[in-house]
């Protein structure tokens, strides 16, 4: 598909073969929908469990992954949990263990995990295991969580794809439903909201359901501050680069149940889990430019529609090896680089930075495959991020925004299936873990090409 698609880019590109009129031609301008505030820890990372526990990784000596992690973003959010959290226990004095099957966290792990926490400025959402621990072992996980993270502790989670488990994950019974996971949360709740007067909780993390997410919101009253559910876009075997580059209809639909509970009852919602393919990716897309362009787009249909935030997926799956779709990835011998996805979310980053809101843009149809969104503050553009997942190049003016003259940076890669060579504003994330701009273009009179498979930000220039 990818071979297809790039041979199609080029005869576009080429005059000879295509006209002028192959053009996607835009002309943005700002809605009159009321802008969307974006939290300013929008941004987050997920990670199993068993990543806690590893030696060296999560921790403010690990200069290279601090300086990752800080190009995200001067705030956000990392969660710990995901499948494993359902085979960890808390061992204050115990010996590490990061096996997928066989977690053990000690206090020294917690204090190394704060001490990142502290060095890259986010907070965290912590899972406790609620499908094999005790309330007991919780509430004593949970309140050593609290003191040692203090204020970098964002949420508590009660469970990790609970619905699943009565099915897939045998650690109820198969009639287990909402119900009766709900009578379950509220003893686990409160006893642990006893003894840590004040902690929030995030619910509930489900791996799909969209109905538990609105039955947790119409009971949510004031018990939990966090609505939480997963995204994949497909599972690894039936996932393909092509649904990467087309609107997720089951997403839309997600999206819109989603938000309307968490209006209706007051309470955010996020994606604390999410990436391209379950199962760890698939090799060959997840790790390629074209997931590059799809996390940036998602990112920025997310925060357009709502959203508190997202967690992508890194690092150590619950099957034990490195996901191909992970944005920070790493050697097997503690050297972590800037994957394929790392650049969407740094764009993102980039795009956001200075600004609170997302204002509504009309003048493009998202359904030819190419996406305009615009940050700001205070109801006044101040970026315009455009995704051209197509084999057209794409022309838009952008003076109805006041971007006459502004500073665009470049999202590129040599081709659509690179794995390798991909830049933002012509440069690449260096061996230290630092991304400096290297190519910065002024538009003038408003006017910008984005060529096929490609995106850019356009900053404008400070008054």
């Amino acid at each position: 598909f990818l071979r297809n698609m790039l041979a199609t880019t080029l005869s576009v590109a080429c005059p000879a073969l295509a006209g002028a009129d192959e053009r996607i031609n835009l002309s943005l301008q700002v809605a009159s929908a009321t802008p969307i505030t974006v939290p300013k820890n929008f941004t987050g990372l997920g990670y199993e469990m068993s990543s806690v526990a590893m030696p060296g990784l999560l921790r403010p000596g690990n200069r290279r992954y601090v300086e990752l992690v800080r190009g995200l973003g001067p705030a956000g959010v990392l969660r710990a949990g995901g499948i494993v959290a359902n085979y960890t226990r808390y061992e204050p004095t115990g010996v590490s263990a990061f096996d997928c099957r066989n977690t053990v966290i000690t206090h020294r792990d917690l204090e190394g995990f704060g001490e990142f926490l502290g060095a890259i400025g986010w907070r965290a959402i912590w899972s406790v295991n609620f499908a094999q621990g005790t309330l007991d072992q919780a509430v004593e996980e949970a309140r050593a969580v609290a003191a040692v993270l203090g204020p970098r502790l964002l949420a508590l989670e009660i469970g990790n794809e609970v619905e699943n488990y009565g099915r897939s994950q045998p650690f109820r019974s198969p009639t287990y439903g909402y119900d009766d996971y709900r009578r379950e949360f509220a003893q686990w709740r409160a006893a642990i909201a006893k003894a840590i007067p004040g902690a929030a909780f995030a619910a509930p993390d489900t791996a799909q359901s969209v109905e538990w997410v609105e039955k947790m919101a119409q009971d949510a009253r004031g018990q939990v501050q966090l609505l939480t559910t997963h995204y994949y876009r497909n599972g690894q075997k039936r996932g393909d680069a092509e649904q990467l580059l087309h609107p997720d209809a089951r997403l839309e639909n997600v999206v819109e149940r989603i938000r309307a509970a968490s209006q209706q009852a007051g309470v955010p919602w996020r994606l604390c889990e999410m990436n391209s393919f379950s199962g760890g990716g698939r090799p060959g897309v997840s790790d390629t430019f074209v997931a590059t362009l799809w996390t940036l787009n998602i990112m920025l249909y997310l925060a357009q529609s709502g959203c508190a935030g997202v967690n992508m997926e890194t690092g150590v799956n619950q099957l034990g090896f490195i996901s191909s779709y992970s944005p920070i990835q790493d050697d097997g011998h503690g050297v972590n680089t800037a994957g394929a996805p790392y650049y969407g979310m740094l764009a993102f980053a980039k795009a956001f930075a200075g600004c609170d809101q997302m204002l509504p843009l009309s003048g493009f149809d998202a359904r030819q495959g190419v996406s305009a969104y615009a940050f700001g503050a205070a109801g006044k553009p101040r970026s315009v991020v455009i995704v051209n997942m197509t084999p057209r190049e794409t022309r838009a003016s952008v003076s109805a925004l006041g971007m006459e003259h502004a500073s665009v940076l470049r999202l590129t890669a040599p081709a659509a299936d690179s794995r390798s060579g991909v830049t933002f504003g012509g440069a690449a994330v260096d061996t230290n873990g630092r991304w400096t701009a290297q190519a910065r273009e002024t538009i003038h009179r408003g006017q910008i090409l984005t060529p096929p498979m490609s995106a850019v930000v356009i900053r404008a220039r400070r008054e």
